[in-house]
């Protein structure tokens, strides 16, 4: 079968393709950061911090993408959110600027080159992009223009707004495609490759699929589809069991949908085979930060039978991994997938 470039080996599974083995993209972000001896405040506000920390993170444990991110909130940082930021720990949402329609009216799409953090992001796709080329993708994006709309207004405050003000969860919904289309464009010309949503508050965990369906899908679509029109691929990414809308994601025009780990393998692999890319799905907390190398050992090598036939699969982990994981069993999870993720499949 020969060799295959970490950019190859994904993009072939992104294809649907049978690659030489399953690539593996665990979601590790500013779990990264203690690797360089950074905090996770400074891996997420300085852009040349931000890709050391990810570089030593592919050369420390060998997986198959980098993941140019930092924290889910610089989006809604950068339209006025105001955060609570630790020294050693994600963002907390303080205040929103949005008080009604006519306050989003007003607001200005963000510029990526100039606005909030948003230029630390493209800085690390760049000197990311530098130092990988074509050899590994560089996985980046941004959030759902659904679950953004609920960070920059306030998820209990957006989720009575369904019910209470449609206008202005229309006009919210409607700037936040917008402004994750300009993120997205920007982040490909700095270099990414793979262009994810992370759209979890639209997922049935948190909203019904009745609203998936009527906000969160036309606006994933959108994106999605004026990402790919550059040359990007597509990643979706939904928390919880996203079982029920299911029938929708080949809709939102995504490449690869992302599973987190309470969602069985065999079942998901079975209903998008030959339709879409499936990414997953081991447990990041029970699994990859307090099991055993056995157990994430036995997790892998479980998750790639289930769903590696046939192409068409990534092995991750369900959700993000937090700071404090064992790497020891982050390489387990990359070394075993390397042992027993070979095709074909006997």
């Amino acid at each position: 079968m020969g060799y295959y470039s970490s950019f190859e080996r994904v993009s072939a599974a992104l294809e649907l393709e049978e690659p030489d083995r399953v690539p593996t993209i665990p979601l590790v972000t500013y779990a990264l950061s203690s690797l360089t001896q950074s905090t996770v405040w400074e891996f997420c506000h300085d852009g040349d911090k931000l890709a050391k920390a990810i570089i030593k993170g592919y050369e420390e444990f060998g997986y198959d993408a980098v993941i140019a991110f930092a924290d889910v909130y610089l989006f809604a940082e950068a339209v006025g959110v105001l955060l609570d930021f630790s020294v050693d720990g994600p963002p907390k949402p303080l205040s929103s600027p949005i008080k009604s329609v006519e306050d989003v009216e007003k607001m200005d799409i963000p510029d990526p080159k100039r606005d909030g953090r948003l230029p630390v992001l493209l800085r690390a796709i760049e000197v990311l992009s530098k130092r990988f080329r074509d050899e590994v993708p560089i996985y980046s994006g941004g959030q759902g223009p659904f679950s953004l709309s609920a960070e920059i207004i306030g998820l209990e405050r957006f989720l009575m707004s369904l019910y209470r003000d449609m206008e202005l969860v229309e006009e919210m919904v409607r700037f936040s495609t917008d402004y994750m289309v300009e993120v997205g464009s920007a982040e490909y010309d700095a270099g990414a490759h793979i262009l994810h949503l992370g759209d979890s508050f639209a997922g049935p965990s948190v909203t019904s699929p009745k609203i998936f369906e009527k906000i969160a899908l036309p606006s994933e679509r959108e994106v999605f589809n004026k990402w790919k029109a550059l040359g990007a691929y597509t990643s979706l990414h939904i928390c919880g069991d996203s079982g029920l809308i299911w029938p929708m994601i080949p809709g939102t025009g995504c490449d690869n949908f992302e599973v987190d780990y309470m969602i069985d393998m065999a079942e998901v692999k079975n209903y998008f085979m030959g339709k879409i890319c499936i990414m997953g799905n081991i447990d990041p907390s029970g699994i990859i930060h307090h099991g055993t190398i056995d157990e994430v050992a036995k997790t892998t090598a479980k998750c790639i039978e289930d769903a590696a036939g046939g192409g068409g699969f990534i092995l991750s982990s369900g959700c993000l991994i937090m700071p404090g994981f064992p790497h020891e069993n982050l390489k387990a999870m990359v070394e075993t997938a390397g042992k027993l993720g070979k095709y074909p499949r006997r």
